[in-house]
């Protein structure tokens, strides 16, 4: 959701104003690695760069909703990764937290997004520490292991949810 938000024309002209014309490729598209290497060691300026993305992301959200209440859904589950970070302003029944050890979010970081590994700890010290999420939330999947684990967690949790 974000990746598409930061495509779109509005999105680009306000963070050209906020952060300046650095913050463009040579494509026109939003320079990514400029973010990860000048804004997200910087507090203001991630709290700046959240301020001016969280709000239309938390829209779309809520519009997905929405449209899934109305057509009749019965369990809509949406993956929001700040959501304690953003004070919980996410509109929810029931948290989940999938969690995994320092280790795998490392590794799975460096291998999903091409990030290398002092990048990805910077991702992760911007962000609460697991333990404090898994206190809060309602439920916990942990995400140490396969795939098929994951799905076999996530069908146990989710079986009497589809039920209520």
């Amino acid at each position: 959701m974000v990746a598409e938000i930061m495509k779109r024309a509005s999105t680009i002209k306000e963070l050209v104003a906020a952060f300046g014309a650095k913050v463009v490729s040579d494509s026109g598209e939003i320079n990514r690695q400029w973010l990860r290497d000048v804004v997200l060691p910087d507090v203001g300026l991630r709290k700046k760069l959240e301020g001016l993305l969280h709000p239309p992301v938390l829209a779309a959200l809520e519009d997905a909703r929405w449209e899934a209440e109305k057509a009749g859904v019965n369990l809509f589950l949406a993956e929001v990764p700040l959501h304690y970070e953003i004070g919980g302003t996410v509109s929810a029944d029931f948290v989940i937290v999938v969690a995994s050890s320092r280790s795998v979010q490392v590794r799975r970081m460096m291998e999903t997004r091409g990030l290398d590994e002092q990048t990805v700890h910077k991702f992760l010290e911007a962000q609460w520490p697991i333990e404090a999420k898994v206190e809060r939330a309602d439920a916990v999947i942990w995400n140490d292991g396969s795939l098929a684990s994951l799905e076999a967690q996530v069908l146990t949790l989710a079986s009497p949810l589809l039920q209520a």
